[in-house]
């Protein structure tokens, strides 16, 4: 008989071992909003005569970390497509720290100082700061695991990397790639943050998926089932299978369920299994808002020619602005008049300019979290499970897209499924 397989949640991670089972399984989806969870904050965006789809947030990635994504993508067919995210800094009234822009050598893209920047002295010390830290990172790469048992900052202190490199570029670009804070950041261990920055963002650039979510969640969702408007309530053992409740009352029996939401909405499904719940509750979330808008103040104006991404640091805040030109970096976007995607918004941007406000919760490794994670992988590997936990969080990575693919290919190697590429990036 085949089995029968729920899959709760349908961001990423969902959609993906959704898509690894529909062979081996029959496959039911369920996401408690109106629509795909990957898809679920779209917006179109009408300007000069068309209409753009902008997704929610934006989902970019690069070669090298993001092995595991690059190779679902292939397997269903979504083309990927280059995108430039040069930078500049500014400080919270304007003035320009550093401006650079990249050119496209082979396969690399090289930096290199825009002309504001190359008769500041400041500038040039942080570019060699840069080039000397990810020349570090790299060598430190093969050998990551020695620093597995310290923080991050505590790495940084043992290379003396300089706080003005540090404050100014490192932990405003890693604070918005981890949408945390900078201390949040700080306390990531050692190893995984070196894996992330020596896994190519400084050599490769950036890509994004050619037509967006509206382009991968179809193809995910191939062989599936979906139910949406489908709140989950809790999940309970059966002497030979898995119950859902939902929250309108309803019930449904499953020989195997898969929890793909984030781990904290995971915990509250799980009374019934209170050692999960205890491990998942250990796992923490940091809060983030971002805006869609299209008010061009996010952006220093001091800058010539304009970059696609602005990072402006307040004093004293623990997070910076960064606020992405879509118009410059997505070719798509191009024929239109510009639109911003801002993370962590520090101006009062009239209503009128907005097309879309949300607030993201996302999961930051910590080496507790990390011992937690180590003991949900345990409870699953054990004969007879018939729970799994899926999500970017489950790995001891970067929790990202390619995290939760990867803990998706864990799930779906779990429960029996081929995967149709190698794992480069450990399943």
């Amino acid at each position: 008989m085949t089995p029968r397989i729920a899959v709760i949640g349908s961001g990423i991670a969902g959609l993906s071992t959704a898509w690894l089972l529909r062979e081996l399984a029959e496959v039911t989806l369920f996401e408690a909003s109106a629509r795909a969870g990957m898809g679920a904050y779209t917006v179109d965006y009408e300007s000069c005569g068309s209409v753009t789809r902008i997704d929610i947030p934006l989902r970019i990635f690069c070669r090298g970390y993001y092995r595991n994504l690059l190779a679902l993508y292939q397997a269903i067919g979504v083309r990927t497509i280059e995108s430039d995210h040069a930078g500049v800094f500014s400080d919270e009234g304007g003035r320009i720290l550093l401006h650079y822009g990249t050119l496209r050598a082979g396969r690399h893209r090289l930096a290199f100082l825009k002309p504001e920047s190359l008769l500041n002295p400041r500038a040039w010390r942080l570019a060699a700061q840069n080039q000397r830290f990810f020349r570090r990172v790299k060598q430190d790469l093969g050998n990551s695991e020695r620093f597995a048992d310290i923080s991050f900052a505590e790495y940084l202190d043992s290379l003396r990397s300089p706080a003005e490199f540090v404050d100014t570029v490192l932990l405003p670009i890693l604070s918005v790639t981890c949408t945390c804070d900078y201390a949040s950041v700080l306390n990531y261990p050692a190893d995984i943050m070196i894996d992330y920055l020596a896994g190519g963002i400084h050599d490769f650039g950036v890509m994004y998926a050619e037509g967006g979510v509206d382009n991968i969640v179809p193809r995910l969702l191939e062989g599936t089932r979906l139910e949406t408007d489908a709140p989950v309530a809790e999940v309970s053992p059966l002497a030979d299978a898995l119950r859902i409740e939902h929250r309108d009352g309803h019930s449904a029996e499953f020989d195997h369920v898969v929890i793909a939401t984030q781990a904290h909405q995971a915990a509250a499904l799980l009374a019934p299994f209170p050692e999960r719940a205890a491990l998942l509750e250990r796992i923490p979330y940091e809060s983030s808002e971002l805006c869609i808008h299209t008010d061009s103040r996010v952006m220093p104006h001091s800058a010539s020619p304009r970059s696609p991404v602005g990072y402006t640091l307040p004093n004293g805040s623990e997070r910076a602005q960064v606020s992405v030109d879509m118009t410059r970096a997505f070719s798509r976007f191009r024929q239109q008049d510009p639109v911003y995607q801002t993370w962590h918004p520090l101006l009062d941007i009239p209503a009128e300019r907005q097309l879309a406000r949300a607030s993201f919760t996302r999961p930051v490794v910590t080496r507790d979290s990390r011992r937690s994670i180590r003991s949900l992988q345990s409870l699953q590997a054990e004969p007879g499970n018939r729970l799994w936990l899926c999500g970017a969080y489950m790995t001891e990575r970067v929790p990202l897209l390619d995290a939760a693919v990867q803990s998706a290919m864990r799930v779906a190697t779990g429960l029996g499924a081929r995967v149709p590429w190698s794992s480069p990036g450990g399943g």
